[in-house]
């Protein structure tokens, strides 16, 4: 399965094996962990073991950490 994926302002076309695609999936191979990005399906923010579909409009964001007050 092909799942098209914004990072970073690029698109980039995952492949994967297999019908049934997950957020944390697509976390993985991108290389990044759940504690520093996170998945946007269709402008929603969805959890890891959300099922992602080929037509769904996908984007990884990486998450912002603050400093101290």
């Amino acid at each position: 399965m092909e799942i098209k994926v914004i990072y970073r302002g690029q698109e980039k076309v995952l492949h994967f094996e297999g019908e049934r695609v997950r957020a944390k999936d697509i976390l993985k191979a991108l290389n990044l962990s759940k504690d520093y990005a996170f998945v946007v399906k269709n402008d929603e923010v969805v959890s890891e073991e959300e099922i992602i579909n080929p037509g769904d409009r996908i984007r990884v964001i990486n998450a912002i950490s603050g400093g101290v007050l």
